[in-house]
C-alpha cells in the first residue's frame, strides 16, 4: 500500500541522501496555497466518465500510439496539461525541462510513483510475497528499505565491471549466431528482435542469478527452456500493460490477462527461488573461504548483512528479468537501427572504435569504454529520436502551487520529457540523427540536462542502468571471427561488430507500440555485409 506523506514528508532527508528543496523552488511551492489560481487547461472532464468523451471524439486518439494524442494535448493548451480518465485520479503532464527539473526536486524526498496495482495485487495475494512487493511495486519506506541496500551493488560501475568477460562472451556468441544465419544477400533470416531479447536475457540471467540460461546452446532442451523464460518474461510485461491500462475489470475477478500475470510471476518466482536456495547451499559449504571480489551478485546480497531477507533476493532478482530483458533488447535494436539507417554517423563509430580498440585483440576494457565519447552520444540521440518511455510518474504527497496552478495532493505528474526530443524549438534539425549535438563541443547548442532522461533521475533512477549501458556498449563495440568460420574462442576476441560489417537496413520504416514501454514491432530483418 503507498504510504501516507507525514508532517515533515523526508523519510528520505532522515537518512541523510536527500537534500531539502532549494529557496529558488519557492516560485512552485508553497506550504499553503492561499492565492486564486488558475484552472489547468485541458480537455473538458465530468463526474465519473472524466474526459472520456472529449478523449475518444478525437480522431488522433489511439491507445497503441497514445503519443500523438498527448502531442495534440501540448500544442493546444499549452506546455501543462491536465486530462482525467474515468476510474484513476487526475493527471497533469508536464514537458519543458525547466518544470520537469522543478517537479523532481519537489517530489525528491518521497519521490511514490504509484501504478503497477494489477502486480502488486499479484504478489499481496500470493502468500509466498509476505504483503511485500519489492521496489517495482512499492513506495515510501518499504520501497527505500530495499532500494537502499541493492542500489549499490547493482549499479557502482566497479561491481558491474566485473561482469564484462561474460558479457562480452555472450555478446560474441550473439553475434557468432546471427552471422551464421544471412542469406546470399548478407540479410540476416533471423528475427533480430527474438535474438536481441535472447541476448538481454542472457546477460541480465548472469549478473541477477549468476546463471547462463542456453541462448546461444544448439541443445534442443536449452532452446526450449530459454524460449519459455524469453516468452515468460515478455508475457509478463504485456500482461502488466494491458491490466494497467484496460478496463481494470481484473480488480473485480481474474480476468484473462490477469490470470496469465499471475502465471508467469509464479514461473519468474520458481526459477528465482531455487537459484536462490542453490546459491545458499554453495556459500555454506565454502565457509570461511569467502572472497569479497568474488562473489557474484546474489552472493553479496546474502553476505550484506543489511538486512534482506531470502523472499526480498527473490523478489528483487526476479523483477529484474522480465524488465531488464526487454528495455534492453528494445534499446539496443533501435540504436542499431538508427545506426544502419544512417552510414555516416556509423562510419564516424566505426572510426572511433577503430582508434581505441585497434585490431580488436583481447577483451574490451573499461577504460576503452570510458574513451567512446561518440558512441555515448550515438546513444543518447537514439534516445532523443526514438525514446524507450515518456517519463517518470509522480503521485503528490501534498498540495503544491506548481507556476500559477493549485496542484492537489493525490494527484498524479507525468513527465513528458520523452516527447521533447522532436521539438525543433528545444533541439535544432529534431528530425535528423545527428549525434555530435551531444558532444562536448555542442555544435547545435547547448542542452538542457532534464530534456532527455530515458533512466529517470535522482533517488528513483533506473536501478538497471548501468548494466544496460555496459550490454549495450560491448554490443555495439564486438564480433568474434575465425579465419576459416565462426567458430566458439574462449580467450580470444578479435574484431569488432561494426570494425566487421557495415549494418544495413532495406525495410519499411520500425513501427513501435506502446506497451509500458515503446517496443518495435517485430520481426526485424537487418543486412550485415562484410566492410
Amino acid at each position: 500500500m503507498l504510504l501516507h506523506h507525514t508532517k515533515s514528508h523526508s523519510f528520505l532527508t532522515s537518512s541523510g541522501m536527500v537534500s531539502s528543496a532549494s529557496k529558488a523552488l519557492s516560485f512552485f511551492r508553497r506550504s499553503a496555497v492561499t492565492q486564486a489560481q488558475v484552472q489547468i487547461p485541458g480537455p473538458k472532464a465530468y463526474p465519473v466518465i472524466g474526459s472520456l468523451p472529449a478523449i475518444l471524439s478525437d480522431k488522433d486518439f489511439d491507445k497503441q500510439n497514445i503519443y500523438r494524442y498527448f502531442q495534440k494535448l501540448f500544442r493546444t493548451y499549452g506546455p501543462i496539461v491536465k486530462v482525467e480518465f474515468p476510474g484513476q485520479r487526475p493527471l497533469v503532464l508536464i514537458q519543458r525541462p525547466e518544470d520537469v527539473k522543478a517537479m523532481y526536486k519537489l517530489t525528491e524526498k518521497n519521490p511514490v510513483r504509484g501504478g503497477m496495482e494489477a502486480l502488486k495485487k499479484a504478489k499481496y495475494s500470493n502468500p509466498y510475497f509476505k504483503m511485500r512487493g519489492g521496489i517495482v511495486v512499492e513506495d515510501g519506506t518499504e520501497w527505500w528499505r530495499v532500494r537502499s541496500k541493492v542500489q549499490v551493488p547493482m549499479m557502482k560501475q566497479k561491481n558491474l565491471c566485473t561482469y564484462m568477460r561474460e558479457m562480452e562472451k555472450i555478446t560474441l556468441d550473439f553475434i557468432q549466431k546471427v552471422s551464421q544465419h544471412r542469406d546470399g544477400e548478407g540479410e540476416v533470416t533471423l528475427d533480430l528482435l527474438e535474438e536481441l531479447q535472447s541476448w538481454a536475457l542472457e546477460s541480465v540471467c548472469f549478473v541477477s542469478i549468476n546463471q547462463r540460461v542456453g541462448s546461444f546452446d544448439d541443445k534442443q532442451d536449452s532452446n526450449e527452456r530459454l524460449k519459455e523464460i524469453r516468452d515468460v518474461a515478455v508475457e509478463y510485461l504485456d500482461a502488466i500493460f494491458t491490466c494497467e491500462t484496460g478496463s481494470k475489470l481484473w480488480k473485480i475477478y481474474p480476468t484473462e490477462q490477469y490470470s496469465k500475470l499471475e502465471k508467469s510471476l509464479e514461473f519468474l518466482r520458481a526459477v528465482c527461488d531455487k537459484v536462490l536456495h542453490d546459491t545458499e547451499k554453495k556459500l555454506a559449504s565454502r565457509k570461511d573461504d569467502l572472497s569479497h571480489e568474488d562473489l557474484n551478485f546474489m552472493e553479496h546480497l546474502l553476505l550484506s548483512g543489511e538486512g534482506l531477507t531470502h523472499t526480498d533476493i527473490v523478489t528483487f532478482t526476479m523483477d529484474i528479468i522480465p524488465g531488464a530483458t526487454t528495455t534492453t533488447s528494445d534499446n539496443a535494436a533501435v540504436i542499431l537501427y538508427l545506426l544502419a539507417k544512417n552510414p555516416d554517423a556509423q562510419r564516424k563509430l566505426q572510426e572511433e572504435l577503430d582508434s581505441i580498440l585497434g585490431d580488436g585483440e583481447g577483451p574490451i576494457s573499461p577504460k576503452q569504454l570510458a574513451q567512446l565519447s561518440y558512441t555515448r552520444a550515438v546513444l543518447k540521440e537514439a534516445n532523443r529520436v526514438m525514446p524507450p518511455m515518456f517519463g517518470p510518474l509522480r503521485i503528490l504527497q501534498e498540495d503544491i502551487q506548481f507556476r500559477e496552478y493549485a496542484l492537489k495532493k493525490g494527484w498524479s505528474v507525468l513527465f513528458m520529457n520523452g516527447l521533447l526530443g522532436w521539438e525543433e524549438s528545444v533541439f535544432p534539425q529534431a528530425e535528423k540523427f545527428i549525434p555530435e549535438r551531444w558532444l562536448r563541443s555542442k555544435p547545435l547548442g547547448d542542452i538542457h540536462p532534464f530534456t532527455i532522461l530515458p533512466f529517470s533521475h535522482g533517488t528513483r533512477m533506473c536501478i538497471g542502468r548501468r548494466m544496460a549501458e555496459q550490454q549495450i556498449y560491448i554490443l555495439i563495440a564486438r564480433e568474434r571471427l575465425e579465419d576459416k568460420g565462426f567458430l566458439v574462442r574462449q580467450t580470444s576476441f578479435t574484431c569488432k561488430l561494426f570494425h566487421r560489417f557495415n549494418l544495413e537496413w532495406r525495410h519499411p520504416d520500425m513501427v513501435r507500440d506502446y506497451k509500458v514501454t515503446f517496443r518495435p514491432r517485430g520481426p526485424l530483418k537487418f543486412t550485415l555485409l562484410e566492410r
